[in-house]
């Protein structure tokens, strides 16, 4: 019987579940910090940390940390014989080079590149909390100097409803808080925020591709963050009866990595209110809904709330409303009429495989 593939990877070090995976990263952190803090090729040291591993004092748990204590071993055996008085010490160590002395030089190369991974994830993570921060930063200081300012809503109400997309949005005046993250990425919509969560983010649309943003920062530089961004084919200015928002579920917590704190209703009662600001208007909404469902298969018949889109007919939206109740966790979506505008924030949720968590919001400013 073939063997089952492993879910989970850091560098060519494989685990089959989860918890392993996390055991291998936070046997990575002990290793990083070690070797941060300490000199290992020191002797000294190296007989402290190798009695420390040895007596339990840390703990690895996994491969990764195997092939540490096995370096580890190998730097005692050469370079500190006559600083142990415990000679049984010494024999282990010496018993551990014979059996890691062909192959330790290939799994530290290994771990090595694993490590290097996984730092190079850390920086990535670093570097854009920075990178958002800035944006944050610069529009929180544009908001502030333009408080005054008019909000341009009238202008987007009044923008035709006859008109394309496109034609309105040359006669709307882009708020002045939003001109300089337009210049930087024209693809900019807007801004989203939710009081009292780390979501708080610029808002992108690509025309006709809805993958590009998954690996993509705001600034356009490869990130597996990715950047928080509208279905393709949900209009903003005019707006459709449901947009759609999407974000990745990171582990950090960036992007909509907070949107699982929604599956405590506590939370959901707490952080009822997403901001969503387009470049000419301020909107706000209340989340009516939270809702667990998973990605479907093309020939599977079953009802795909991330084709909810328009609704066309009273039936349609009927439609969702059902399905989303169905789904819903917490809240209820049955008080929506066709003559409200709908927002959905959607990411990926771990409670299933292909699984995914959306919350349902309407606009009521």
């Amino acid at each position: 019987m073939q063997e089952q593939e492993a879910k989970y990877k850091i560098g060519d070090y494989v685990f089959h579940t989860f918890h392993e995976y996390r055991d291998g990263q936070e046997d990575i952190r002990k290793i990083e910090c070690i070797n941060k803090e300490l000199n290992i090729q020191d002797p000294e040291v190296a007989v402290r940390l190798y009695n420390d591993i040895r007596e339990g004092k840390i703990v690895f748990k996994t491969a990764i940390g195997d092939e540490f204590y096995a370096h580890l071993a190998d730097v005692v055996a050469d370079k500190s014989v006559d600083l142990l008085e415990d000679k049984a010490v010494v024999e282990e160590a010496e018993g551990k080079v014979k059996y890691q002395k062909y192959i330790g030089l290939g799994f530290m190369a290994v771990a090595l590149v694993s490590f290097a991974v996984f730092g190079i994830a850390e920086l990535r993570d670093v570097i854009t909390t920075r990178r958002m921060s800035e944006l944050q930063a610069q529009m929180q200081k544009e908001e502030t100097a333009n408080a005054d300012q008019s909000s341009g809503k009238e202008d987007a109400e009044n923008g035709g409803q006859d008109d394309g997309e496109g034609a309105q949005v040359e006669k709307l005046q882009v708020l002045p808080e939003y001109e300089q993250l337009l210049q930087q990425n024209p693809e900019t919509v807007g801004w989203l925020r939710i009081d009292g969560t780390q979501i708080n983010y610029p808002v992108v649309q690509k025309e006709n591709d809805d993958k590009y943003y998954l690996s993509h920062a705001f600034d356009g530089s490869s990130n597996a963050n990715g950047t928080i961004f509208v279905d393709s084919r949900c209009r903003i200015v005019n707006p459709t009866t449901n947009t759609i928002i999407y974000g990745h579920n990171m582990k950090s917590g960036m992007m909509f990595g907070g949107l699982k704190e929604y599956l405590t209703q506590g939370y959901w009662e707490d952080h009822r209110y997403v901001s969503f600001n387009t470049l000419y208007e301020n909107r706000t909404y209340e989340i009516v809904a939270v809702c667990l469902s998973e990605v479907q298969y093309q020939d599977q018949a079953t009802y795909r709330y991330y084709d909810f889109i328009s609704a066309g007919t009273e039936a349609e939206l009927q439609t969702f409303i059902d399905n989303v109740n169905a789904l819903a966790v917490f809240g209820s979506a049955s008080g929506l009429t066709k003559s409200d505008k709908i927002l959905t924030l959607s990411t990926c949720n771990s409670y299933t495989e292909d699984g995914r968590l959306f919350v349902v919001a309407k606009q009521i400013e």
